[in-house]
């Protein structure tokens, strides 16, 4: 019982010293402090650069109203359909086949 209480502790302090490595080892890649990500977003606010120009521009376009129906119509492909109902029934047709046959073979024995 004493050995098994000792494990434990023993694995709670390695625990405990993996949880402190990590915290003190681990460097954030270049961001720094929360301050200094929040005094970083500020300073970009008041001077923008290309990218962030960019995306405020494309964000003031208006949106373009646009009903679902319309939206299907005018995006709808002429030609074959994806799915063929005939290639799929005797798709199936042949797994039925497939399915029955050993069925056949053994009541026939």
């Amino acid at each position: 019982m004493v050995v098994v209480l000792v494990v434990i502790v023993l694995a709670l302090l390695a625990a405990a010293g993996v949880v402190l490595l990590a915290s003190t080892a681990a460097t954030p890649g270049g961001d720094g402090s929360a301050w200094e990500s929040f005094r970083r977003g500020w300073r970009s606010r008041r001077h923008p650069d290309a990218d962030q120009l960019d995306a405020a521009r494309a964000a003031a376009v208006e949106p373009v109203d646009l009903s679902l129906a319309q939206f299907l119509r005018e995006t709808a492909e002429v030609g074959d359909a994806y799915l063929n109902v005939d290639e799929l029934a005797d798709d199936l047709q042949r797994a039925r086949d497939r399915a029955v046959r050993p069925l056949r073979a053994r009541r026939s024995a």
